[in-house]
Order: C-alpha cells, then sequence, then structure tokens
C-alpha cells in the first residue's frame, strides 16, 4: 500500500498538470526568445489531451493509474503548422503573449486544486488528533 497521502490519481493529475504547464513555460519562453531568429520553428508542449487519455486508463484501471500517468510525454514538439514568415520563422509574438497568459491563468488553477486538495487533507488529520 502506497501511504504517501498525494498518491492518488487525482494529486498525481494535478502534479502532472502542473509539469505540464511549466514544460509549455518553457517551451513559450524559448519561441519568444527566438521571434526574431531566421528559420526558427516554434515548439509547443501539448499535454492536456494526453492527460485526459491517461485518466481515462486510470478510471478503467484504478491499480495502474500511476503507470498511465507516468508516461505522459511533456516534451517539446515542433509545430510545423503555424504560417512562417518570409525569413523561415513561425512565431507570431502575439499568439505567443495570448498563450503565455492562458498557461498562467490554468497553472494557477491547477496550483489552487493542489493547495485545496492539501488544505483538506490538513483538516482531515488535525481533526483525527482531537
Amino acid at each position: 500500500m502506497d501511504w504517501n497521502l498525494l498518491s492518488d490519481a487525482t494529486s498525481r493529475a494535478l502534479a502532472a498538470a502542473l509539469e505540464g504547464a511549466a514544460a509549455r513555460q518553457g517551451a513559450i519562453a524559448h519561441n519568444l526568445a527566438n521571434v526574431d531568429t531566421p528559420g526558427f520553428t516554434r515548439t509547443d508542449v501539448e499535454f492536456e489531451e494526453a492527460l485526459a487519455l491517461a485518466l481515462e486508463g486510470a478510471r478503467r484501471a484504478p491499480h495502474r493509474a500511476a503507470d498511465f500517468i507516468a508516461a505522459l510525454s511533456l516534451r517539446p514538439r515542433p509545430d510545423r503548422l503555424a504560417p512562417a514568415r518570409a525569413d523561415g520563422n513561425n512565431v507570431d509574438i502575439d499568439r505567443e503573449m495570448v498563450l503565455l497568459s492562458r498557461n498562467a491563468l490554468r497553472y494557477q488553477a491547477v496550483t489552487e486544486a493542489l493547495a485545496g486538495r492539501i488544505r483538506a487533507l490538513r483538516n482531515v488529520i488535525q481533526e483525527g488528533r482531537r
């Protein structure tokens, strides 16, 4: 039995979402740093769909939930579909700034959800001591 209080599938999924958002933050920062680099191809970390599939697998086989979530790929992948400028660079600074803001909001929401789980566990533990 795993005695880690945050080892349930929901907590692991929230942690994976935080890792995914952090990886996306890095990719966006890399894109912005190379906005003027000729021939640069933007990258992104797309993890939401993979996380949803992992959670579906975890729902069907709860005893393997950790395996499904641990198998998520959080590597940046090139975006070859975005239109490129004449210099071959396909980074659109306005789009990256929107993605950056959206990612920050998602990170904050997931952080608050995980903090809520921790507060709930703390309350249960404290009530058990009385």
